[in-house]
């Protein structure tokens, strides 16, 4: 099964107010916001308004102070009590999820949704971030992405090798990769190099022969639990050469937050 952070990558549909129909009253007053995403998390603590936040959900770990809030459930399984109790004035969720827009309808407070799925949403989620909260800055941090990726554009666009990102090894065989409408598409893409994936599925299962019949130049497998040699024992015991395989490792790998230039240079150095 894939991480559950990958819940948190997708998804975008109506929200209860937009960024544009608050008044700049209501934003000084909304100070207990509760939040669902790890991404979510990371872009509220570099923007500067982190001190708004009182609760996030288990997965959002990163940074230390995360981990020091309440936590307000997860995606699937949110908890209205604490929600309630901490007199939340806002909900922002990456995605889309019925029960948090029930919760702020019921506490007639907003409701903001995101989405992470490409690196413009990284971005335009930067933007809605910003608008909202008077003192949120994350104009650098976009800035610093897209320079990142044009100095790496100079050194792979020449040869523009074929990538394979692996997203998951499941023992019966199966792998999951990024796809073509993932923001491992952008990075790629926008350091000069190409994915190599099938066609649609931002997320594709395929098998051993599917992988074969690519032919990647080179593969990325990702590794947020830290496994190291256990993924390339399990790459290789499906009878995969290994010979162009990278492990990109840390926790930061499957989430398009404040680490997302970690993230690129990472995959920079594995194709190096």
């Amino acid at each position: 099964m894939i991480s559950a952070t990958l819940i948190f990558l997708t998804g975008c549909g109506r929200e209860s107010h937009s960024a544009e129909a608050v008044q700049d009253d209501s934003l000084y007053a909304d100070t207990s916001v509760i939040l669902f995403g790890p991404s979510l998390t990371e872009i509220f603590y570099l923007s500067g308004a982190f001190w708004r936040v009182a609760a996030v959900d288990r997965y959002s770990t990163w940074p230390s102070q995360a981990s020091e809030l309440p936590v307000a459930g997860d995606f699937l399984s949110p908890s209205l009590e604490l929600i309630t109790s901490l007199g939340a004035t806002s909900i922002h969720v990456v995605g889309t999820n019925q029960s948090l827009l029930d919760i702020a309808e019921r506490l007639g407070i907003p409701y903001y949704q995101y989405s992470f799925d490409s690196l413009d949403d990284v971005f335009e989620s930067c933007s809605r971030v910003e608008h909202l909260y008077p003192e949120a800055d994350l104009t650098a941090f976009s800035g610093e992405i897209e320079q990142t990726m044009d100095s790496l554009s100079l050194l792979f666009s020449a040869d523009s090798p074929e990538v394979m990102i692996v997203v998951y090894l499941k023992g019966d065989g199966a792998i999951t990769l990024a796809g073509k409408d993932t923001f491992y598409f952008d990075i790629l893409n926008g350091c000069g190099c190409t994915l190599a994936a099938p066609e649609t599925g931002s997320y594709p299962s395929v098998s051993v022969e599917g992988i074969l019949s690519i032919a990647p130049d080179r593969v990325i497998i990702l590794d947020p639990y830290e496994a190291g040699e256990t993924l390339l024992r399990s790459w290789r015991s499906n009878g995969l050469d290994d010979s162009n395989v990278a492990i990109l490792s840390g926790d930061h790998v499957l989430i398009p937050g404040a680490r997302l230039r970690e993230l690129i240079v990472g995959i920079a150095q594995c194709l190096n």
